[in-house]
């Protein structure tokens, strides 16, 4: 098995997340990680799994149908820079978000590609949604057209996070491209 930047993220969050949760996927793409979140959750559990692009939506939607025996998932064909008022009614009940940035594999990467404005509304929406043991999770990509300037203001961005409330890590590779992808998460201190 190899070790990527997926891989570290879903060992995280398996920590975080538990039967009967309340989860979002902000950015569905192939449907991975809604298929890994839904899975953790459970049937008694609640995902949102949330893209921009329909062509998203549908390849995850298949995923979830093959692979999924529960009917947890809700999705929702929007932009994750408005993950505030998709999730509105469940502010700080959500045990994790998770953001896999950049483009849809296999799709047109000229039309769809998140970008930093989006992303940081989406991120400070983000924080207010997720409870009290809460896991904030951002795979980043700095190859494609604007991805390091978002990938900086990210970095930036979870750096502000008060200490006291919040643990930040990032984990990168280090003997690979610059353009590898980095995963940045922020996790809720438990009081």
């Amino acid at each position: 098995m190899n070790v990527t930047a997926v891989h570290i993220a879903h060992m995280f969050i398996k920590d975080f997340v538990k039967s009967g949760d309340i989860v979002i996927d902000a950015t569905a793409g192939n449907g991975n990680d809604t298929l890994f979140l839904s899975t953790l959750i459970g049937n008694s559990g609640t995902i949102i799994s949330i893209d921009i692009q329909k062509e998203a939506i549908n390849r995850t939607q298949q995923l979830i149908a093959r692979h999924n025996p529960y009917s947890n998932v809700h999705y929702v064909c929007d932009s994750h820079e408005h993950i505030g008022k998709i999730a509105q009614d469940y502010q700080n009940q959500i045990s994790c978000i998770v953001f896999n940035l950049g483009y849809l594999p296999g799709a047109d990467n000229t039309v769809h590609i998140t970008k930093k404005d989006s992303t940081l509304k989406a991120l400070e929406s983000s924080i207010q949604l997720l409870n009290n043991r809460g896991i904030l999770c951002v795979i980043a990509y700095q190859g494609h057209i604007g991805g390091l300037e978002e990938y900086v203001a990210i970095e930036q961005f979870m750096q502000t996070l008060e200490p006291h409330i919040w643990h930040v890590i990032k984990s990168e590779a280090i003997n690979q491209t610059n353009t590898a992808p980095i995963v940045l998460l922020a996790s809720k201190r438990k009081y």
